[in-house]
């Protein structure tokens, strides 16, 4: 077993560094399944010597490491099935995003994918423990008098109707129904009056609304026509108070997963950053937050056709599964995905999937609505694992430095600032 504990040693080095072959990766993945028991025992050694930090791994209990150790060995398997996937796939007449092959991976990467380690650790343990005190952590370089004060998101919303009137919209509702009148989806009115043709004489497809989230705030809208829209935080959609007869048009900044009645009559656009989306009932979601340089079009069902208003490219059609990346000049990319981690916003989760740094905590200021600023330079890490975003943020923190970050936070007149700081 020497001489092959000694390779072991070498190959999980290389892994890594980046620097494994398929070959090798295999050569791996049958170690793992080595059945005597010395040898296993010399092999999980191996890999917390080898993957973990010390102190991590020294703070870890025994029932812990194991779960971490087999979430190890499950990782490098997936990474074989990945590249497997990516070579079966061959050449199409689709232009995939580059991505990273998971097997190449440098350290600050492989640090982030202990994150998905712990991750699953504390899913595990928060569903076993729902009713049980949390073991209280500390949480190095955030001040006592901040870390609790912080909680997550909710429902938060504002419509503006035509002629400009406010309205802020019930915290207890999840969002509001169009029609005649305006509702609250549990049959409450909203309690105004919203539009009235008589008085007016004005076609109601020209009268706009708009809803309006706020940073740590979301909302759903059912439109007139029944399609359902659900609106993260900092966004707006601005819509008729009725459609037209030929088309159902709306304009959305920021972010919306759209759940599109079908109308193969009147088709429904959605217009961003100089996009427009043209679909007849389906259901996809759109990133368009001013401050992103790409918007990202994420298809779920259906079929979706997509063009930039200078025409500059034929319009481009997505299929369920893939993903486009509009910069809004001449390149449009299309790529598989899996749209969960893209999607789960909706439903109440941080789902990160070899995600960058940057967009993670981009998602996370935006809920928590704190501003992120870097002390220094933040090597590229990537973030793995499913949070609950009902979770406060001194939780979500704790879980985001098992990759190699520290976190501090202050105010500045009024505003909560969420400083990031590499691990000395």
């Amino acid at each position: 077993m020497d001489t092959n504990k000694s390779k072991i040693d070498q190959l999980l080095q290389k892994y890594k560094e980046g620097n494994c072959s398929l070959e090798e990766i295999e050569w791996l993945r049958q170690a793992f399944s080595a059945t005597d028991r010395s040898d296993q025992d010399a092999i999980d050694i191996a890999l917390v010597a080898s993957l973990l930090q010390p102190s991590s791994a020294a703070e870890m209990s025994e029932s812990r490491q194991k779960i971490t150790l087999e979430n190890i060995k499950k990782q490098i398997q997936q990474d074989i099935e990945g590249v497997n996937r990516l070579s079966e796939e061959g050449e199409n007449d689709i232009a995939p995003i580059q991505k990273k092959p998971k097997f190449s991976i440098v350290w600050p990467y492989w640090a982030a994918a202990c994150l998905l380690i712990f991750v699953c650790s504390m899913m595990y343990i928060w569903q076993q423990n729902a009713n049980n005190p949390r073991i209280d952590m500390d949480l190095t370089g955030i001040q006592d008098t901040l870390r609790d004060a912080v909680q997550s998101g909710g429902n938060s919303a504002t419509l503006r109707l035509a002629d400009g009137t406010l309205l802020q919209l019930n915290k207890q509702a999840s969002g509001i129904v169009m029609g005649d009148n305006i509702i609250y989806e549990n049959g409450e009115s909203v309690g105004t009056t919203i539009y009235d043709k008589q008085a007016t004489g004005v076609d109601p497809s020209e009268v706009l609304l708009e809803l309006t989230t706020p940073l740590g705030g979301m909302y759903q809208i059912t439109l007139p026509d029944g399609t359902k829209v659900w609106l993260n935080a900092a966004s707006s959609l601005k819509y008729p108070m009725s459609f037209a007869k030929n088309e159902r048009k709306v304009t959305l900044v920021g972010e919306a997963f759209f759940e599109v009645t079908k109308d193969r009559i009147r088709p429904f656009k959605v217009l961003s950053k100089g996009q427009e989306i043209e679909v007849l009932g389906t259901e996809f979601n759109v990133n368009a937050y001013p401050e992103n340089e790409n918007i990202k079009t994420t298809l779920i069902t259906g079929k979706v056709k997509l063009s930039n208003d200078n025409h500059a490219l034929p319009p481009i059609y997505l299929k369920p599964g893939q993903q486009s990346m509009n910069t809004g000049g001449s390149d449009i990319r299309i790529a598989n995905v899996d749209v969960a981690p893209f999607t789960a916003w909706k439903e109440g989760m941080f789902y990160f999937d070899e995600t960058p740094i940057s967009d993670a905590l981009q998602q996370i200021g935006r809920w928590y609505n704190v501003e992120v600023k870097y002390k220094a330079h933040v090597p590229q890490t990537h973030f793995y694992g499913r949070i609950k975003r009902s979770k406060p943020l001194r939780e979500v923190l704790e879980v985001l430095e098992e990759s190699g970050l520290r976190f501090e936070l202050s105010k500045d007149q009024g505003n909560t600032i969420l400083f990031v700081i590499p691990q000395k």
